[in-house]
């Protein structure tokens, strides 16, 4: 599923090749992907261009120049791919959008398009936790927000109440990085671990944003960028391989009743200090 990483990733990218260009056509092969008629929905959008993009968690917004904003939400097999002229995506388009001599096209069975207002997104974003890359997310903020919170660490990062963007993979690398197993309660946490929780938090996800993300799917034809942090990935999804630092064999444990990856020999219930 896309996260943070893949979403920010998409941001960066598109918009040399969206942005101040005009929508000139719309196809829709999922009427379900929008809440509104197919020629509403194409009404609403063809002639308008794109001011600036935005992301907010795993969500994608082009902010439209009458002032309306469209969501773009990615399901778990999500993906997008800008074509040039007559090329076509390696997957089944849920839509598309022109903008000239590009095209986006948008997969995933499940991945909505919303239009909205300022006020209908701000609805949309009122219980999602703040992006982790804000100025708001400090040390001294994450530790204080972690310690209002019960549960297990992996059902924390991934609640999307104490920041906004993370899903199962990236929990479970940041909980790798900061030495911490995936079940530990954060309310035992002490502030060494909350400290270094933050610090791999920010580490993994700028990491990953840089390398392009897991999604093995190319954004564009000369695409050699995209997905590229998927072989850094150090215990997600990795059962039964060895430990890129330790060693030991990679296991897989339930937290909160989904599968969560972890290695038995470098993860603790607190970050460790070695003299």
């Amino acid at each position: 599923m896309p996260e943070l990483p893949e979403i920010e990733h998409y941001r960066r990218q598109l918009g040399q090749w969206i942005l101040d260009r005009p929508i000139d056509r719309i196809g829709l092969n999922n009427a379900r992907s929008i809440d509104v008629t197919p020629e509403e929905f194409a009404a609403a959008l063809e002639g308008r261009s794109l001011l600036f993009l935005e992301r907010r968690g795993t969500f994608l917004i082009f902010h439209l120049d009458n002032g309306h904003r469209l969501l773009i939400a990615l399901s778990k097999d999500g993906a997008l791919y800008c074509g040039e002229g007559e090329e076509q995506p390696p997957f089944d388009a849920q839509a598309e959008i022109g903008f000239g001599d590009r095209t986006l096209y948008i997969a995933g069975r499940g991945s909505v398009l919303r239009l909205l207002t300022v006020r209908g997104l701000d609805d949309v974003f009122k219980s999602l936790g703040p992006d982790p890359f804000t100025r708001l997310v400090t040390p001294e903020y994450f530790v204080t927000q972690l310690k209002k919170r019960r549960g297990a660490l992996r059902s924390t990062l991934t609640g999307q109440k104490l920041v906004g963007g993370i899903g199962p993979r990236y929990a479970d690398e940041i909980a790798f990085a900061a030495g911490l197993l995936p079940s530990v309660k954060v309310q035992d946490l002490n502030g060494e671990s909350a400290a270094r929780l933050y610090e791999a938090l920010e580490s993994v996800l700028a990491a990953a944003i840089d390398a392009g993300g897991c999604i093995q799917v190319p954004l564009h034809a000369d695409d050699t960028v995209t997905g590229g942090y998927l072989p850094q990935c150090r215990v997600y999804e990795r059962e039964g391989q060895p430990c890129t630092d330790g060693g030991a064999l990679v296991e897989k444990m339930d937290v909160s009743g989904k599968k969560a990856y972890y290695c038995p020999q470098c993860q603790y219930e607190q970050t460790p200090v070695f003299s």
